[in-house]
């Protein structure tokens, strides 16, 4: 489900839920700002990743998680190495393994990816 609301008001409406169904549902600050997320309180990028490398048989340290956004936490903390993205909120930048150097908007995961790549950081399936 999600909340849409003024961007200076995500923060009051998201806490305001908080407060009312936080120990019911899952709730996230949108990114970009205008909405909040209300999720089963089991439901997270962070399960969603660890369902799948479960099932391609692919270990969670091998992953690489890239966010921006609260809904990106979970998802950045259970990875092998997680990366807030440049204009990532701080609160993904306070749980990620580092920060990358570009913005979303400059094309920011694959120049780390290729970065990467170059630094024989990646392994293939």
């Amino acid at each position: 489900l999600l909340v849409l609301c003024d961007e200076n008001e995500v923060d009051e409406v998201t806490d305001q839920l908080n407060k009312e169904i936080g120990g019911e549902a899952n709730i996230v600050r949108g990114s970009p700002p205008f909405f909040v997320e209300i999720l089963h309180k089991e439901v997270c990028k962070g399960r969603g990743v660890e369902r799948m490398c479960e099932a391609m048989g692919v270990k969670l340290e091998e992953v690489v998680a890239f966010g921006d956004g609260d809904n990106d936490i979970e998802f950045i903390q259970v990875a092998g190495c997680g990366i807030a993205m440049k204009n990532a909120r701080i609160t993904v930048k306070d749980v990620a393994d580092e920060v990358c150097e570009w913005s979303n908007a400059e094309d920011g995961v694959i120049l780390k990816l290729q970065q990467m790549e170059k630094d024989q950081l990646l392994r293939y399936y």
